[in-house]
């Protein structure tokens, strides 16, 4: 098995290597400090309810991952 290990390691190393900057720079976009942060200029102190765009995003991600499933499922049949 680790013979068949090593040079996929050793591909995926390969492979991403020059995306390596631009997945640090999209890890560092995607944290959630980062967005939720109270240092944002538009960022309100009496506004302690979490923004709407949030809720959008999670419900649209959660019907993104039943659609999937669905389409996964439904495949199998």
């Amino acid at each position: 098995m680790n013979f068949i290990q090593n040079p996929v390691r050793i591909f995926l190393f390969n492979a991403t290597k020059p995306w390596e900057d631009r997945l640090r720079i999209l890890e560092s976009l995607m944290h959630m400090d980062k967005i939720m942060s109270t240092e944002n200029e538009s960022w309100s102190l009496n506004n302690q309810t979490i923004p709407t765009w949030f809720y959008q995003m999670v419900f649209s991600m959660g019907i993104a991952l039943v659609f999937g499933f669905a389409l996964i499922l439904f495949g199998s049949i």
